[in-house]
């Protein structure tokens, strides 16, 4: 497994969607959401700004259930 880096910000976005979160809204930080099968909602943040940072990537990961691998 390779190690996680800062990635652009319109590339996460693009993770993001591909595996079916919607935009919700776009303030401070713009929000994805998603609604499982199961009914439960995951939901997450992206900053706005150039590129996400490792710890944020980290946080998306863990909230969004997405493999990691998908952010190499």
């Amino acid at each position: 497994m390779g190690k996680l880096r800062p990635l652009d910000t319109n590339r996460v976005i693009k993770i993001l969607e591909k595996h079916g979160f919607e935009k919700v809204r776009s303030r401070k930080h713009t929000t994805f959401k998603k609604t499982l099968p199961s009914g439960k909602i995951l939901t997450t943040w992206v900053p706005h700004g150039k590129e996400v940072t490792i710890f944020v990537l980290q946080y998306i990961i863990k909230q969004t259930e997405i493999p990691r691998e998908e952010f190499y």
